[in-house]
């Protein structure tokens, strides 16, 4: 079943993330943890890769949160379905109990601006995200934006 949901945690954001996960159960602890940690966000949801480009093509947003595996496809053809939002500043985080090493050809590619084992924790999570969006006080130089991913 297709979803997509919209949860404000204050007026006045920062900006806008996208989560895309099928596990109801985790989105609702992703949306708990990142209304804690991110309370300037505005957090969208989807649990498929359909719901998320209807999403997408409906407003803005700055980051997008994506499960490496979704019931209709993937993050890759998610990110590459959602190349003109990319190009248009959107910046894209993988979410996978996947190891690093398995994501390599992941995070090799330009479109996608950083990795999150499930492993390593919902803080790093919102770190990260505030890393790249670039609405923390640490704005990541684009030399920095290589070693983001590849660190995680």
């Amino acid at each position: 079943m297709q979803q997509a949901n919209c949860h404000s945690n204050r007026s006045g954001k920062s900006g806008v993330i996208l989560f895309v996960e099928d596990h109801d159960i985790y989105r609702e602890v992703v949306r708990a943890a990142l209304g804690k940690y991110l309370p300037d966000f505005e957090m969208l949801e989807a649990d498929c890769v359909a719901a998320a480009l209807t999403v997408l093509r409906s407003r803005p947003i700055n980051v997008m949160v994506v499960d490496m595996t979704l019931p209709d496809g993937s993050a890759i053809d998610l990110v590459e379905q959602s190349g003109h939002f990319i190009q248009q500043g959107l910046k894209v985080i993988v979410l996978s109990s996947h190891s690093s090493a398995d994501m390599l050809p992941v995070l090799s590619r330009g479109d996608v601006h950083g990795y999150v084992s499930k492993e390593q924790g919902l803080k790093l999570l919102a770190e990260t995200i505030t890393a790249i969006s670039g609405t923390g006080a640490h704005e990541p130089k684009a030399s920095e934006g290589l070693s983001l991913k590849m660190s995680f």
